[in-house]
């Protein structure tokens, strides 16, 4: 029941994960028509307004910001249940805006026809319908009171100042007191969103139009690589360097690489990582000892050694940088459960055997020691994954976090959340793995909570 119970959890975990990005996709700035549309229907909105509008309405449509945000939605009885299908961000802001003000939604519908019919007759002064627009598009209630007085005299503005004049007159506030809870069934965004990710589909860049999948299939094996060499390493030198110095706790030489590991904890991934690539990489310090950025060029015909020795020569600044952080964590942690365990009665059993030292460490002390090293294990995917955005950036490695990186420096918002969604999904994969992996380690963690459920 503990690891059914621990598996259910995951999908709650991934589940409120997706709330988490979907929602940070409804708030960011972009504006992703505007950021879809290509450069020269965009050059359209000081040219031919009209035609823009029909554009912009299309490509919101083909986005789907034409439904509601989610299943279901709670809002002002004022306010209608079809609001979103209003399609300029700005526009929807003010009629919100306008209705929950007077409480009258017909009014505020009539002065929006009448505004979106002002806009299209070519009669109109052209400086009072630009002026028209960017008041709207200001999204606030007061820019209706400069554009009721701006509007000109002549027939083609006057249903538009009629409009503006009964919306003001005709307040209906008592309908700002009721709450409207609207069901909409699967026909809404994030379900659209949702279904997409399970095809695969996670949007297309802001910056290129590329599939947001296509580039982070291009950057993902780049970044299991080195994440995937490092965590080896980290646990490939902590194990025996904790058991070393839980053998030795109390002693000189304890307390010495105790400090070194305190320090090597406390560096930063960045600054290793910039001293390294400066120093160790570059002929202008007399120490061009390895190669600098990528992972270097391997001809399509050379053999599994030539492959080999190019990406391990790469791999080995930005490895060290990754796991120094790492190594120094797990090792104090097995040093903490290995000296305790140092101290227990089947030591004293094993010592009067006359077994070594060393024996009893590999053969009794390890395995014990080990079980709370997977449980903590687990925690070092997260900082693995932030720190291999800043090392990848610094070494210019082409995987995930260089990929964060340029999108966060371009705004490529897609991009960004897309990325969000897989670490984090990635992250509470590896910390249920580590809890499962502690249950199935050890069997008191077992005996114990079938005693407590009896």
């Amino acid at each position: 029941m503990y690891f059914l119970r621990r598996l259910l959890s995951l999908p709650l975990s991934l589940f409120l994960l997706s709330l988490a990005v979907f929602g940070l996709q409804q708030a960011v700035p972009t504006d992703p028509v505007v950021a879809r549309l290509p450069a020269a229907d965009a050059r359209l909105a000081t040219s031919d307004a009209t035609a823009y509008d029909e554009l912009y309405r299309n490509a919101s449509r083909e986005l789907g910001l034409d439904r509601p945000a989610f299943y279901l939605s709670l809002r002002n009885a004022a306010l209608p249940d079809t609001l979103h299908r209003i399609a300029r961000p700005a526009e929807r802001r003010l009629l919100r805006q306008l209705t929950l003000t007077h409480g009258n939604w017909p009014r505020t519908q009539e002065f929006y026809r009448a505004y979106r019919r002002y806009l299209t007759r070519s009669h109109a002064d052209p400086a009072t319908q630009l002026f028209a627009r960017t008041q709207v598009q200001r999204g606030q209630q007061e820019a209706m009171g400069d554009l009721a007085q701006r509007l000109p005299e002549d027939p083609a503005a006057e249903p538009l100042r009629q409009a503006l004049t009964r919306l003001r007159e005709d307040e209906s506030r008592g309908n700002l007191l009721g709450i409207q809870l609207d069901w909409h069934g699967p026909d809404n965004r994030y379900h659209a969103w949702l279904t997409g990710l399970f095809r695969g589909d996670f949007g297309r860049s802001y910056v290129d139009q590329r599939p947001v999948a296509t580039k982070i299939a291009a950057a993902l094996p780049w970044s299991l690589l080195l994440n995937g060499v490092t965590l080896i390493t980290v646990f490939l030198f902590s194990i025996p360097l904790g058991l070393y110095l839980a053998r030795h706790a109390g002693s000189r030489r304890d307390t010495l690489l105790s400090v070194l590991l305190f320090i090597a904890y406390g560096i930063p991934y960045f600054w290793i990582a910039t001293l390294l690539a400066n120093y160790l990489t570059t002929p202008a310090y007399g120490l061009d000892l390895f190669p600098s950025m990528g992972f270097g060029e391997v001809p399509p015909d050379a053999g599994w050694f030539t492959l080999l020795r190019v990406r391990a020569a790469h791999l080995i600044l930005p490895v060290f940088s990754l796991s120094l952080g790492g190594l120094a964590y797990l090792t104090w942690h097995l040093r903490r459960s290995g000296t305790d365990e140092f101290g227990r009665a089947y030591v004293r059993t094993a010592r009067m055997k006359g077994l070594t030292e060393r024996s009893i460490a590999r053969r009794h002390v390890l395995r014990n020691a080990l079980f709370p090293l997977i449980t903590v294990g687990g925690s070092i995917l997260p900082g693995l994954l932030a720190g291999s955005v800043i090392v990848e950036r610094i070494f210019n490695l082409p995987g995930m976090g260089n990929l964060i990186y340029e999108a966060s420096v371009s705004g490529d918002w897609p991009v960004l959340l897309s990325t969000t969604l897989l670490f984090g999904a990635a992250t509470a994969l590896g910390l249920l793995l580590a809890d499962v992996g502690y249950y199935l380690a050890d069997p008191r963690v077992r005996l114990g909570h079938q005693r407590g459920e009896a």
